[in-house]
């Protein structure tokens, strides 16, 4: 993989390489040269997919999806194949994130009452979810350091509008607090660095909308790294730490984009919808979701910029 530095994004090519696609239309992403092609790994339209995730050996990708009637969490094998169940809670399990030795993940899910987050052995047949948090308020979208000992997470605790940013021992206990701002401000979607030092998240803090931003956990103040002319969320740190790829409706319609890690012009990816991308862990695919008739289906590209 080549690296995105500097302010200009410098696109060499991408390959791309096809197996089983039936409706490569929907998912046809952008590179100069010829038109490449995508994967799709999973074609109910009628059945919501949301948030897939790469195992960290590549193996698997875990998703939610209402194929069970309700949103819960299931696997399917990253080269293609049937998915598997993984929870069967009557309510909501969703926003998935794996540990990084595979072995455990960690979910939003309102079995409590209450959205907060929980954790699940993935290879015990008979492991019941543990909560890692509790509260009257919302936690969403937990994501795992790199080095498994925290997992960071929006909540809107001591907020009465917005959310913010925490940090909790992903042992469980107290959860610190990363930003601090007022009502009506919002922090949400955050991904660790590779290395663990920085966060990127989606925030309108800048009361312009929705960008991106770097945060350094060691302090300082958020960094902005994308321009605001449309909803920007859901950042994904590429593995080599250069690029962060994210949805976007900055062209009208939210597509994939990748932008260098310090900011930048971004590089638009697909051109027919895209949204929820993440990274595989040798940083050669993206896996992502793209809305079929009517609700979105898992893609994947391989990816050479």
């Amino acid at each position: 993989m080549h690296r995105l530095t500097g302010p200009i994004l410098v696109i060499a090519s991408i390959v791309i390489t096809m197996t089983g696609c039936t409706r490569e239309e929907a998912a046809t992403p952008v590179k100069s040269g010829r038109v490449p092609q995508a994967t799709q790994l999973t074609s109910n339209d009628e059945v919501f997919e949301a948030n897939p995730i790469y195992s960290p050996d590549g193996n698997w990708i875990l998703f939610e999806s209402e194929a069970s009637g309700n949103r819960d969490l299931w696997l399917i094998p990253a080269a293609g194949g049937e998915p598997r169940q993984l929870t069967t809670y009557d309510g909501f399990d969703t926003a998935p994130f794996w540990s990084p030795d595979g072995q455990r993940i960690v979910f939003e899910s309102d079995r409590s009452g209450n959205k907060n987050l929980w954790l699940l052995q993935v290879n015990d047949p008979v492991a019941e979810p543990v909560a890692l948090t509790a509260g009257s308020w919302e936690d969403a979208d937990p994501v795992w350091s790199p080095d498994g000992a925290t997992v960071a997470f929006e909540s809107s605790r001591d907020k009465s509008g917005g959310t913010d940013l925490y940090l909790t021992p992903a042992g469980g206990g107290p959860a610190v607090r990363l930003t601090t701002t007022g009502d009506g401000i919002y922090h949400r979607t955050a991904d660790f660095s590779p290395d663990g030092a920085m966060l990127v998240f989606e925030s309108n803090r800048d009361g312009e909308g929705p960008a991106l931003y770097t945060l350094a956990l060691d302090g300082g103040t958020p960094k902005r790294i994308t321009p605001v002319a449309g909803y920007e969320g859901h950042p994904a740190w590429s593995p080599d730490g250069f690029q962060i790829a994210y949805e976007s409706t900055t062209g009208g319609t939210m597509e994939i984009f990748a932008v260098a890690a310090g900011g930048g012009t971004p590089f638009q990816v697909t051109t027919s919808g895209g949204y929820w991308p993440r990274w595989s862990p040798g940083g050669d695919f993206i896996v992502y979701c793209v809305f079929g008739d009517p609700e979105p289906n898992i893609w994947t590209v391989e990816v050479d910029w």
